[in-house]
């Protein structure tokens, strides 16, 4: 499997996987999300990535979709914390025209008026969705909790009072800000040549975004303290997140941290899954997991359950995240844990999408190509020692802050974590 990492004059970078396939995926990875806004413009970055889908000079919205769908392909995008990316996915042999209508958008999007109100009013259902969805509004609680005035603690879609103000200007000045050569990754995968793919980048990107080398865009270190942030609701359900420092993605740490996430909740032969759901019957949904920026890193525990089981279910995830670290874990789970990550890693790369995404964000925050079996490797040597490590470092309740969506409650939920 060939794979390159070629950078241009202007320092675009093109990520190339060539695949034995029919099919080829394309993505512009742009280093911007909503880390790099201020309280007043939180949530342009996803704003932008609705407009440049509502007309450009040369095509209507409706142009774009149908001119995708014609050939059978797929576009879409997607705006996180620290990137947003647009991909589309078609045959082989619709390769350049999908580059072309990507392009198209990115440097040819006019940003009409009529069209921005319009989608301003999709954007604010989608931040009515998204607060109904109260898992998540007890995870972005959370998040809020921990980071406090830190970017990374923002909402993705920002507020709906931004999002009413937004103009053009705004988003002319932030794209010349942040779209920036150096700060974007073009990534291919799939069946076509890296020559293709040079040739391809070179007529329809190179040269178009602006440039300066000097941009900085690593989010700043934070350092916190345990905070709550509760959104009380008329619901049946009680949703706890907690949030607690971890490994930046810099962190060769990360790999033991994986393992461990899996095992404390990462699937239904879990701890925590046994012994909240199976054997204690007191959630649906619980689990942990990590999320690695940077300079910053979070681990985090997600527990669904009753108003009247908030005490029960919180001390029972003490108890066993407090066991685990007294006792660690056996052999058995360490070899299962790894067994489960090398597994998913090995699953990912029969996905096009996937190693598109995967391999545009290595490049872009490391400047390096995803080694399958390199990561394969960092997994199954990790020791027990590493897992020790990163279960103290980083599932420590003393330090989590707590995020909740539910019915009022006059429980100190941390109190009764600690």
């Amino acid at each position: 499997m060939r794979s390159s990492i070629i950078e241009f004059k202007s320092g675009l970078r093109l990520a190339y996987m060539q695949r034995d396939s029919k099919s080829v995926g394309i993505s512009i990875l742009c280093g911007v999300g909503s880390e790099n806004e201020t309280v007043e413009n939180n949530g342009i970055s996803h704003f932008i990535e609705h407009m440049v889908f509502k007309g450009t000079k040369n095509r209507s919205a409706f142009q774009i979709a149908n001119e995708i769908e014609s050939i059978g392909a797929q576009i879409n995008a997607f705006t996180s914390k620290q990137n947003t990316c647009y991909y589309t996915y078609s045959l082989s042999s619709e390769f350049e025209k999908c580059a072309e209508i990507l392009s198209d958008i990115l440097f040819n999007s006019t940003f009409d008026e009529l069209e921005m109100e319009r989608e301003k009013k999709v954007i604010l259902e989608e931040i009515s969705m998204t607060q109904d969805d109260n898992q998540d509004v007890s995870i972005e609680n959370s998040f809020k909790a921990y980071f406090g005035d830190n970017s990374l603690g923002r909402e993705i879609l920002g507020p709906a009072s931004n999002v009413k103000k937004f103009d053009k200007n705004d988003i002319l000045n932030y794209m010349k800000e942040n779209y920036i050569a150096n700060n974007i990754v073009i990534s291919v995968v799939g069946g076509v040549s890296l020559e293709k793919a040079k040739e391809i980048v070179l007529k329809y990107f190179e040269g178009k975004f602006a440039s300066n080398k000097d941009r900085l865009w690593f989010d700043e270190k934070h350092l916190t303290k345990p905070n709550s942030l509760l959104s009380f609701k008329h619901i049946e359900q009680a949703n706890i997140s907690l949030a607690m420092p971890s490994y930046s993605m810099f962190d060769n740490n990360c790999y033991a941290l994986s393992i461990v996430a899996e095992l404390l909740g990462g699937g239904m032969s879990s701890r925590l899954f046994q012994e909240l759901r199976e054997k204690n019957g007191l959630v649906y949904s619980v689990f942990s997991t990590i999320s690695a920026y940077c300079n910053n890193g979070v681990s985090s525990i997600y527990i669904g359950t009753n108003p009247k089981s908030i005490e029960k279910a919180l001390t029972i995830t003490a108890q066993e995240v407090n066991k685990a670290r007294k006792e660690g874990f056996t052999l058995a789970e360490i070899e299962k844990g790894k067994k489960t990550l090398t597994s998913n890693y090995v699953f990912a790369q029969e996905s096009t999408i996937s190693m598109m995404r995967a391999i545009g964000k290595k490049v872009l925050f490391k400047n390096e190509m995803l080694d399958v079996d390199y990561e394969i490797e960092q997994y199954n040597s990790v020791s027990v020692d590493d897992i020790n490590k990163a279960l103290f470092d980083c599932f420590d309740l003393s330090k989590a802050s707590l995020g909740y969506a539910g019915q009022k409650t006059k429980l100190d939920m941390l109190n009764a974590l600690n």
